[in-house]
């Protein structure tokens, strides 16, 4: 039996900061002190640094973040960290894939679609709807078979598990408002996932 390799979806398999920042330009271009959003200015989940005037013209910035996160055109924008696709098509040959993603109910079925789309391969998607807006909760995932591997670029969601293996992912080592502070294993590309695990 193959080990289990849960994979983390948002910021890990796909780059959805850029992909929020481009939903943002489109919508907040005509705003009075407008200056396009970049990915790399993306610190934090409700996108203060990036995106500023969610937080100046929304009464509730946290709602606005969940619609834009839950937009079609939040999910035409996605696209793979370079990499990822086929390194988790590889790593198929040797684990069993899931995709444990945290999502909000506006996005939710909407992610799960677009993981069916262009990942069919996997063999399970976990959901969470985390309702708290936080993107942390994994923990009622145990993890719990032997072998299992888990990626995520939370490092919170990676000390509540159990799983044997926790590597926590960083974008061309991005340091984020959430990312400080772990001390265990660390990529910053899929190719380098790939060596890490590879057989």
């Amino acid at each position: 039996m193959k080990p289990t390799l849960y994979l983390d979806f948002d910021s890990t398999i796909v780059n959805s900061e850029r992909a929020f920042c481009e939903v943002y330009n489109q919508e907040y271009k005509d705003y009075e002190g407008f200056v396009p959003a970049k990915e790399e200015h993306a610190g934090d989940w409700v996108f203060r640094h990036a995106c500023p005037l969610i937080h100046e013209y929304c009464a509730d910035p946290v709602a606005e973040v969940r619609r834009i996160f839950g937009k079609e055109t939040f999910f035409d924008h996605l696209e793979f960290y370079e990499g990822a696709h086929e390194t988790i098509q590889s790593l198929k040959d040797h684990y069993e894939i899931v995709i444990c993603t945290s999502a909000s109910p506006e996005n939710g079925s909407k992610k799960v679609l677009w993981i069916e789309q262009h990942m069919p391969f996997v063999d399970e998607i976990i959901i969470l709807v985390n309702k708290s807006n936080n993107g942390v909760g994994k923990g009622r995932v145990h993890m719990l078979e032997p072998g299992a591997v888990f990626v995520d670029d939370h490092p919170a969601n990676l000390r509540s598990t159990e799983a044997e293996r926790k590597i926590l992912f960083t974008y061309n080592n991005r340091i984020t408002d959430y990312n400080r502070g772990w001390e265990g294993e660390s990529v910053s590309s899929w190719m380098d996932l790939r060596a890490l695990l590879k057989w």
